[in-house]
């Protein structure tokens, strides 16, 4: 299923253009066959022959708007022949969102019961729709038979002004449209698309080049998952900007800071890379890659959010991106010689086990799966550092599959006090569990790692749980599959260390936490750059 989508700013002549005859004159049948409640009111037993029952349509999905003079614009981009770029030249009027949905030929139509089912979720799944009513947006679903190549279809028509006045959020949405029709495509039996079906399972963001690269170098696995994996772990172990600075430098990767225009002392963004293998003698250049590019939770935005962040944490972090930012233009390459290691105090552990027997499983809303999901993913990349080394093995894959679970909402600015909330309903809290995870990598460690996997598991089904609670069956079952796979080969690697136990994560009873076991495996020793920076120090 295809979706394809467009942006403008008349909804009367969008409706008229739908209900009318085509371009092609293929058009047949016009007719609704999902909506807004309101919608779907003033269409029940309407046609969509009569252009003043069309125009009366436009007119409730356009009400909110109008009612509030909300505006919605969208950028408009002119190519710059001197930077060889586009540039932002303006803003026009954008407040309609119109997306098709077209199945393959070889399908075959579908019903419009069918159809009904598969536009609300669709919309559902793009954010366009809110439980409580206030944050929805007014939108019909109009099918009018097969297009001229034969494909049956439909579309669907959004106002981006919410009831309450609000504006609709529609950042990445071409993305998250490719998304939720890979979700809809296996709940409703449909064509998967191949090529997007290789992204997913790729995670997001590998292009042709990156496997390529990879394969000359003799990579098992690409540049950019290797990042993906360092900085997530790097933004589990951290609690302020500046810290995950120095925690992507003991990582072994190199940050590059985008500065505002024209103020050097305001950090907007950042791009990373590893450290080249030398090669004949030389170094290559990096292979940068913009932060967010890799993982939208991995954009400075999305990190100052998860932090609480605020102009003073944003100031003491300015020196430390400097100091990056010098180094590297002197030439060096501003790492250790191998990643660094951190401690796990075995009073941590403990207070994790208490902590862990009181979980309360929160209100399963897309928040609460976002903030346990980009946790324990990150959890899970530093575990993967940590176990699976150089290669990339289920735990890796865990992580990559609660990022992609994370994706479908993201933190709203506007109620930081809800996410505080929502945070302490985890009970365990995910983050404070990762963060634990990062310190687990200690020599010294006593314990923790046994721990930290118990309490990933309870995460993983609480956001599995909640996938299922909203519709996203195939997402459930990925998550719960991944996640038990990866935990399996956490406690493998206990019950093989000399004096570990096999099982004990499942065998703590409930109100009596145990005494964490060690968890630390035999690992070959910390190894230099000239071997290969993707994980072996």
């Amino acid at each position: 299923m295809m979706p394809n989508i467009t942006r403008g700013d008349r909804m009367a002549g969008l409706m008229m253009y739908l209900a009318g005859p085509g371009r092609a004159n293929d058009h047949s049948d016009q007719h609704v066959v999902a909506g807004h409640d309101v919608v779907m009111q003033a269409a029940r037993g309407a046609s969509l022959q009569s252009s003043d029952t069309v125009l009366d349509l436009a007119l409730v999905l356009d009400q909110p708007r109008r009612l509030y003079g909300t505006e919605v614009t969208a950028p408009v981009y002119e190519w710059d022949d001197a930077n060889q770029r586009k540039i932002k030249v303006g803003e026009k009027d954008a407040h309609v969102w119109h997306c098709s949905l077209s199945l393959n030929p070889t399908e075959g139509p579908l019903s419009d019961a069918q159809w009904n089912a598969i536009a609300t979720d669709f919309v559902n799944e793009m954010g366009f729709t809110d439980p409580d009513g206030g944050k929805s947006c007014r939108w019909v679903a109009v099918r009018h038979g097969l297009s001229k190549n034969g494909n049956d279809h439909i579309h669907i028509a959004v106002s981006l002004v919410a009831e309450d006045g609000s504006k609709a959020r529609i950042h990445n949405d071409h993305h998250r449209a490719q998304a939720a029709a890979n979700k809809l495509e296996h709940k409703y039996g449909l064509q998967v698309l191949e090529s997007r079906e290789a992204e997913r399972e790729t995670v997001r963001g590998n292009k042709p080049g990156d496997l390529q690269r990879a394969a000359r170098e003799g990579d098992d696995v690409t540049q950019r998952d290797e990042l993906r994996r360092r900085l997530r772990g790097a933004a589990t172990a951290s609690r302020s900007e500046a810290e995950f600075v120095a925690q992507a430098r003991d990582a072994r990767v190199l940050v590059r800071p985008r500065f505002a225009k024209g103020d050097t002392s305001r950090v907007v963004g950042y791009s990373a890379a590893l450290v080249p293998t030398v090669k004949d003698g030389e170094r290559p250049q990096p292979v940068w890659f913009a932060a967010s590019k890799l993982d939208t939770n991995l954009g400075l935005g999305s990190l100052r959010e998860r932090w609480g962040s605020d102009a003073d944490a944003e100031a003491q972090a300015a020196a430390a991106w400097a100091q990056r930012h010098q180094n590297l233009r002197a030439g060096a390459s501003d790492v250790p010689a191998g990643v660094r290691a951190k401690r796990l105090p075995l009073h941590v552990v403990q207070q994790l086990n208490e902590s862990a027997q009181q979980i309360v499983v929160p209100d399963r809303t897309a928040r609460f799966t976002r903030v346990a999901a980009v946790d324990a993913s990150g959890a899970l990349a530093r575990a993967s550092l940590y176990f699976e080394t150089t290669s990339h093995g289920p735990i890796a894959k865990a992580s990559d599959v609660l990022a992609r679970a994370s994706q479908a909402s993201r933190y709203d600015p506007n109620q930081p006090e809800r996410q505080r909330i929502e945070r302490k309903q985890l009970g365990a809290d995910a983050a404070y569990v990762s963060r634990l995870a990062a310190r687990a990598v200690g020599r010294d460690s006593a314990a923790g790692w046994l721990a930290v996997a118990r309490q990933i598991s309870r995460v993983g089904n609480a956001v599995a749980a909640a996938e299922r609670a909203r519709g996203r069956l195939a997402a459930a079952q990925e998550t719960t599959a991944a996640v038990t796979a990866a935990v399996a080969v956490i406690e493998r690697a206990e019950a093989q260390r000399p004096g570990g136990t096999a099982g004990t994560s499942s065998a703590t009873q409930p109100g009596r936490p145990g005494a964490a076991p060690s968890m630390r495996p035999t690992v070959p020793p910390t190894t230099p750059d000239s071997d290969r920076d993707r994980g072996r120090g």
